[in-house]
């Protein structure tokens, strides 16, 4: 086996037999051939350790756990021991496409100044080809933006160049047991590092109950939230932001519509305040970061208008003061909603 592959792809499982082989066979019949396969069982209980001692493939470094460690320790762990100028990480119910590696080592080797490439995804449920295509943010700007107030950077899809990390002092923190990859990018943020995403899908996301995403996603979005509000604090950027602003705002970025007029408002505040904090364009492009913000309430207020009790706090979100920062909306759109208003009316 190569002691020093280019490629360290880091895998951790979890009673995964049922889909394992699948993204196993996946990355082993990668058209790039120069990577170390490291997977941690971490104490499963099914045929996973058979599924893994199946392969007779150099590649493939075995490492069982003893007792149950969890995905983020895992992963913390893999990039301390690795030595290869990637990592890349791979779950074990995906299918990485063949040419996944391939693709995404080629394109990091000449753009050195990214530490983090992402890729479109494409899921599915049951064949591949029979979900959606999940396209991400491309630029640095607006990818760090959309991690401030929503999330991209699909942790399965994503390459990291490693001496980043080392000289950065960076890893998975312990303390995030989910939504460790969105704690791991805003500590990247706070150090000035940068990210990409290929617009091209290269990697197959598996969606089913047992997903981590679906399985645990109450406790998925609590720890996203904690890692925004850590992020916050760390940067000075929630400086003269009330707690209630705060939180209005940090809700919002998990996926819930600010439901009442004291809540568009705080969120409107919020913007206001960050957007006009010295501190922020140390970490965000001011402008993109006005526009994606604002975006953000008024296309909520376009889905959110149907059901009534949303009706007076989607109507001030359409006129908000923060619309000024994007484009006007269309006809079509503007007729839309309000049909969506009568609607909640009838």
């Amino acid at each position: 086996m190569n002691t020093n592959p280019r490629i360290t792809v880091l895998m951790s499982v979890y009673n995964g037999e049922k889909f394992l082989r699948e993204a196993i066979d996946s990355i082993l019949g990668q058209t790039y051939k120069d990577f170390e396969f490291v997977i941690y069982d971490d104490c499963s209980t099914d045929d996973t350790a058979g599924i893994i001692k199946s392969y007779d493939d150099p590649r493939i470094v075995y490492r069982s756990n003893e007792v149950n460690r969890g995905l983020t320790w895992n992963l913390a762990d893999g990039v301390s021991r690795s030595q290869s100028d990637y990592i890349a990480r791979m779950d074990a119910d995906d299918i990485a496409y063949p040419e996944r590696l391939q693709k995404q080592i080629e394109w990091m080797d000449t753009h050195k100044d990214i530490t983090i490439l992402g890729t479109s995804v494409s899921y599915f449920a049951y064949k591949l080809g029979d979900g959606s295509l999940a396209k991400q943010p491309e630029d640095d700007k607006t990818i760090k933006t959309t991690l401030f107030i929503s999330f991209t950077l699909m942790h399965p899809s994503i390459m990291i160049r490693r001496v980043d990390f080392k000289n950065h002092h960076l890893n998975y923190n312990p303390d995030y047991r989910c939504s460790q990859d969105h704690a791991l990018y805003l500590d990247c943020i706070c150090e000035g590092l940068k990210f990409a995403n290929l617009s091209e899908p290269l990697l197959y996301m598996r969606a089913h109950a047992g997903s981590v995403s679906r399985a645990k996603h109450g406790f998925q979005q609590e720890c996203s939230q904690r890692a925004r509000l850590n992020f916050l604090k760390r940067t000075g950027l929630n400086d003269g932001c009330t707690d209630f602003e705060v939180e209005t705002y940090n809700t919002f970025a998990s996926g819930y519509y600010p439901d009442t007029v004291e809540k568009v408002k705080a969120y409107e505040n919020f913007v206001m305040k960050v957007t006009q904090n010295p501190k922020v364009s140390e970490y965000f492009n001011v402008e993109i970061l006005k526009r994606l913000m604002a975006e953000k309430l008024c296309n909520g207020a376009y889905h959110a208008i149907e059901d009534k009790k949303n009706r007076k706090s989607s109507l001030l979100a359409i006129n908000s003061k923060l619309k000024i920062y994007i484009l006007q909306w269309s006809l079509k759109q503007k007729i839309k909603f309000y049909i969506k208003l009568f609607k909640s009316y009838i």
